[in-house]
């Protein structure tokens, strides 16, 4: 049931993150538009892609990669090794990652906190309250961790299957 819902809400984030990059990619365009058409760019779009667009794409999406096994996996001499070592290897591979994942987003959240108390904005060419984007880190890497940790529980339990990857021929 956990794994279902973490499967969605990671979902849903990973949509959220694509959004982000369709918003970031017309608010640049507009822009350039504005700048060069117009001789009017928007004000803040640096800092609006900075602080919003980019964080978001980065962040929001982790607990989908993980769930897809996205993420690089180098196996120089995991393919030699019998079950058990294989199963032993995962294990600590994930239980590393989850410690990763958790102790970053640990470490992040008291400054989303702290940016929040004092009501953190980013001065350029306008004015661009960014105290909440500091939250997305919290919260990308926290379900991230929430993914590692299930995985974990699937590998101890004996239910877990790696999602195959196609070889790379190159």
């Amino acid at each position: 049931m956990i794994s279902r819902i973490s499967n969605h809400v990671a979902h849903f984030l990973a949509i959220v993150a694509a959004l982000a990059l369709l918003l970031m990619m017309l608010h640049v365009t507009a822009d350039v538009i504005g700048k060069y058409v117009f001789n009017a760019p928007i004000p803040g779009t640096a800092e609006v892609v900075a602080s919003y667009y980019m964080v978001a794409a980065v962040f929001l999406p982790l607990a989908w990669v993980e769930i897809r096994e996205g993420s690089i996996i180098v196996e120089l001499i995991y393919q030699m090794f019998g079950r058990r070592a294989k199963t032993l290897c995962l294990l600590i591979a994930t239980a590393l990652s989850a410690l990763f994942y958790g102790g970053l987003a640990w470490l992040s959240f008291a400054p989303a906190v702290q940016a929040w108390r004092i009501g953190e904005i980013v001065e350029g060419a306008w004015r661009v309250v960014i105290w909440p984007t500091k939250f997305l880190l919290p919260l990308g890497l926290a379900l991230a961790c929430l993914v590692m940790v299930l995985r974990m529980i699937d590998i101890i339990s004996g239910s877990y299957r790696p999602v195959s990857h196609p070889v790379d021929p190159s």
